[in-house]
């Protein structure tokens, strides 16, 4: 898996990302943590976006790593992961967007916020997926 095993804080992943938001323009930003999940929001193009990063449960931890010792320390490397592979995947997308191939929106649309509050990502994966895909016709 991409950063396994990396040592850099979450915080200094989540100012990364803020950093790099800020390049590309972004002027609005916000984040939020629960229990269970950290979120960013931010709004470019004209668009808002939020991007959830999941906390690992110890269930995911027994999944991905079966034979480890310290739970803690998987919880927290996992953590750190998944912080650094959004890391990766924004600067990715945010970099192909600005080229001629691609858009923010596309680039970004399951994380697109709609009018209900959701992302569209949260949409289609709900019952609501046919009244969307049929919206248009």
């Amino acid at each position: 898996m991409y950063a396994e095993g990396t040592t850099v804080p979450v915080n200094q992943s989540r100012s990364e990302i803020f950093g790099i938001l800020a390049k590309h323009g972004v002027m609005v930003m916000a984040q939020g943590t629960t229990p269970t999940e950290d979120t960013i929001q931010f709004e470019l193009s004209g668009k808002v976006f939020r991007l959830t990063i999941t906390k690992p449960t110890n269930e995911d931890i027994f999944r991905l790593y079966p034979n480890h010792r310290d739970t803690q320390a998987k919880l927290d490397q996992e953590w750190r992961r998944r912080w650094r592979a959004h890391v990766l995947l924004l600067k990715a997308k945010l970099e192909f967007a600005d080229g001629d191939t691609s858009t923010v929106e596309r680039e970004l649309m399951p994380y697109m916020l709609l009018k209900d509050g959701r992302t569209l990502e949260q949409a289609v994966g709900s019952d609501d997926a046919i009244r969307l895909l049929a919206a248009g016709s």
